[in-house]
């Protein structure tokens, strides 16, 4: 009996104890299960400031914008200072190249100015030459007319920089008011008052040549034209040619009276074209100055 109650003892002993132990156990998994989510709930409440459920105080906000606006403003000033001074550059190798033009146009300005000074006593001397057939025995003279018929007159500048300007819509690039007006003063007079001096001048030369076409023979004309191209000098410019008489044929008063005057129409004709020349140089001489002094490209 009183083994068997020992025994029960025991048994109860035991089992208080396992329960205990299961008790703790449980506890331990229950507690190991309750922090972490509490440290999550206070992970939640406790939001980082860059969350992206964190509100964001004004000054904030205004602080992004200022930054993102001085960002692209300085942007934009330096993206405009580079165009400024690409701008600069295509102005500056524009206008220096419109230098060197307009020199070379003043210089051909200069060489048909002297031409026109040269041939001027020719041209007194065929007019006398005509009006006095018998005295010439109706030959016009080699020395007077042969350095007209060759001695070409006239130039026409084709002002390729500033149509190109104007063509591709640079000539904005040009700020300084006082050289845009100064270009297009210079343009204008070419195109208007130049080049009408030029025609002029052509087209009296040209009445002269058709009317030694009509009322001259050629023979010794055309002999003189095999030799001059045989020679190298008269191949490479008319001017170095040899001197050749025309056999005027024809006695008519009146058609030689209208040779005659051709060489003074060509007279007058190539004074006009002098005064276009003179100003042309003006013009042109006052431009490169201009050019230079403001740009600097002496």
């Amino acid at each position: 009996m009183a083994e068997n109650i020992d025994e029960e003892h025991l048994d109860n002993s035991a089992n208080h104890q396992a329960k205990n132990l299961s008790e703790d156990i449980i506890s331990t998994e229950v507690i190991e299960t309750i922090i972490p989510n509490q440290e999550i709930k206070n992970m939640e409440v406790h939001k980082h400031p860059h969350h992206v459920t964190h509100k964001k105080k004004w000054g904030e906000y205004f602080l992004e914008f200022l930054m993102i606006f001085l960002a692209v403003t300085l942007g934009f000033f330096a993206e405009a200072f580079r165009e400024h001074i690409n701008d600069r550059s295509k102005e500056k190798e524009y206008l220096s190249s419109m230098v060197e033009e307009l020199k070379y146009d003043t210089a051909q300005y200069q060489m048909t100015l002297n031409k026109i000074n040269f041939l001027r006593p020719f041209l007194d001397s065929c007019y006398m030459n005509v009006k006095e057939p018998e005295r010439f025995n109706y030959v016009l003279l080699a020395r007077w007319n042969t350095p007209i018929n060759e001695m070409g007159l006239g130039y026409k500048p084709t002002l390729p920089t500033i149509e190109q300007l104007k063509s591709s819509g640079n000539l904005r690039l040009v700020e300084n008011r006082l050289v845009i007006n100064k270009i297009m003063e210079y343009e204008t007079f070419v195109h208007g008052v130049y080049e009408q001096h030029y025609v002029n001048t052509s087209n009296a030369t040209n009445k002269v040549y058709a009317l030694e076409d009509e009322l001259c023979d050629y023979r010794d004309f055309n002999a003189k034209l095999d030799e001059n191209m045989k020679q190298v000098a008269g191949q490479l410019n008319p001017e170095s040619s040899e001197l050749y008489d025309m056999k005027i044929i024809v006695t008519n008063p009146e058609k030689l009276n209208a040779l005659a005057n051709s060489f003074v129409n060509s007279k007058a004709n190539n004074y006009g074209y002098a005064t276009g020349l003179n100003n042309a140089i003006k013009i042109a001489t006052e431009l490169i100055k201009l050019l230079e002094n403001k740009y600097n490209l002496e």
